[in-house]
């Protein structure tokens, strides 16, 4: 009894966790926003989905080590939870440059620019968004491509630290000390998380 009872225990704070660093990475940069000031409605959304686009990307991310957990703190499939945050992640990331593209009336926002390697990693999120379509397509396709679409998906990886890099060097709100040190936390960790899950491939 005792037993069950600490392994309930353990679950229900890894819950309480988890649901705590999930509204950390989604209320801190809209508090920062809301800190900073907007001109209009078109700056407020296109810095509200550009955050917490890559947010949503962290966290399906991050839930990639918690697959057997994730039933025990959500309540339901690791792919069930990832697959909801992915999704929201998409979204969010595809309408970041479109709200963009609208506000400053060019479509020049979805070309990736290799002018220098400083134009390129400032706008490093337009290779980002089209890594991460191909990484998402990998993995509804992977039952036709089972030998590889692991690895195709893995891209998921790259574009999410181009993205945050983008982030860090474009985005306004990254001025503020709490989410530039957030950003180069989550970045750590993605890199972090790729390494040892590539660790684990090549012990099988």
């Amino acid at each position: 009894m005792a037993k069950d009872a600490n392994k309930s225990h353990g679950q229900n704070l890894n819950r309480y966790l988890f649901y705590t660093l999930i509204l950390f990475l989604y209320l801190v940069p809209i508090i920062i926003i809301f800190i900073n000031g907007f001109d209009n409605f078109f700056q407020l959304f296109r810095r509200i989905t550009g955050l917490a686009g890559i947010a949503s990307l962290f966290i399906a991310i991050l839930l990639s080590l918690l697959a057997r957990q994730s039933r025990q703190i959500f309540g339901v499939t690791y792919i069930k939870v990832h697959h909801f945050f992915s999704i929201i992640g998409i979204i969010l990331i595809s309408l970041h440059p479109v709200i963009m593209a609208i506000d400053f009336g060019t479509s020049r926002i979805f070309i990736p620019d290799f002018s220098s390697w400083n134009a390129f990693l400032a706008n490093a999120g337009r290779p980002a968004l089209y890594l991460i379509y191909i990484a998402t397509i990998a993995a509804i396709l992977r039952r036709n491509i089972v030998k590889y679409w692991r690895y195709i998906h893995g891209l998921l990886y790259i574009a999410f630290i181009l993205g945050a890099i983008h982030g860090i060097l474009s985005g306004s709100d990254l001025s503020n000390p709490v989410l530039y040190v957030l950003y180069i936390a989550m970045i750590i960790t993605v890199m972090i998380i790729f390494l040892y899950k590539r660790f684990l491939t090549a012990k099988k």
